[in-house]
């Protein structure tokens, strides 16, 4: 089996890649991303490409299945590049590989697809109608992104599509807006809301993507650790006060600083999508594919403060020494 990896140097790439490369039955893995790998692996070939570049359907070639990682997650300044290389970009990837006669397509969506509605139903299925959220430009992504694939999919269906619709993951080597929150010790709650969150363990993220791989699942999949923790829970969890603020106090808040150039990683749009719950089923991974998470949400960001505050004694101790 030859697989088509884009943002082969992402965050998720790195945790997936060694699920690849001890797999017999992949012999290549083509990386497609502009930053080369920081870790070497034997049956992976990088190529430096834009995921916009229209020569793009030649990496593709002779590969069975394309996983499509690339993605820009954190907030650029100039949105409409950011737009560009996620829905422009992922349009392309998806066209080039019909061109290249792929057999399969598996896309990591997100369920901010989903948006962050005050219409929301208590718990999303997959059937939920996607409406990106225009002020949150990755939710927005997402959400234009699947209904091209709405298209694309009538157009080719002789292409296995498994679309992914993870919810925040977290790992202990990610470098996000989570671990800056967590790092900086600066969580707030919401006084006129209450609102929970859900979140997944990298490795368990990377094996549905092998299961997907491994086997033919068309469709969409939620993906969520089991349970949901509220903000006052996670500021519980980190040993820190959460600062009490009314929504949008919040938001525009965070919009003057953003404007001001203040913040770099919180742009108003990620406090968007927290006005509004979105909690999602995972049932459906867990019956058609199997998909068994280890960690549940509560214990995966557990996991994910112990290993930030590691990182940080690490580093006293490296200047104590010093």
């Amino acid at each position: 089996m030859k697989i088509a990896l884009t943002g082969s140097s992402s965050y998720l790439a790195t945790v997936l890649l060694p699920v690849l490369q001890n797999d017999p039955e992949i012999q290549k893995i083509i990386g497609i991303d502009l930053k080369a790998p920081s870790t070497d692996f034997s049956k992976l070939e990088w190529r430096k490409r834009d995921v916009r570049d229209a020569e793009i359907w030649k990496d593709f070639q002779g590969c069975d299945v394309l996983i499509h990682l690339a993605f820009i997650v954190m907030p650029l300044r100039k949105t409409s590049e950011a737009l560009d290389i996620n829905i422009e970009g992922s349009k392309n990837v998806f066209s080039a590989s019909a061109k290249a006669r792929v057999k399969k397509i598996i896309y990591t969506s997100s369920c901010a697809a989903y948006g962050a509605w005050k219409d929301n139903p208590e718990i999303i299925t997959e059937d939920q109608a996607l409406r990106g959220m225009p002020e949150f430009y990755y939710s927005w992504s997402k959400a234009k992104v699947e209904e091209f694939l709405n298209e694309f999919e009538k157009k080719h269906p002789e292409i296995i599509i498994t679309r992914l619709r993870p919810c925040i993951f977290l790992g202990p080597n990610i470098n996000n807006l989570m671990r800056t929150t967590v790092r900086q010790a600066l969580f707030f709650r919401y006084l006129d809301r209450e609102v929970k969150a859900q979140y997944l363990w990298d490795e368990d993220m990377a094996h549905a993507i092998y299961l997907a791989l491994k086997k033919d699942y068309p469709g969409a999949f939620n993906l969520a650790g089991d349970g949901t923790l509220s903000f006052p829970e996670m500021a519980k969890m980190m040993n820190v006060f959460a600062i009490p603020l009314f929504f949008k106090l919040a938001y525009y808040g965070i919009w003057l600083l953003w404007n001001l150039r203040l913040l770099n990683m919180l742009s108003p749009g990620w406090v968007k999508a927290t006005e509004y719950p979105i909690i999602i089923s995972s049932e459906k991974a867990k019956r058609v594919m199997g998909w068994k998470p280890k960690y549940d949400t509560k214990t995966a960001f557990a996991k994910f403060v112990e290993a930030i505050n590691q990182e940080a004694e690490r580093k006293r101790r490296k200047r104590k020494q010093g």
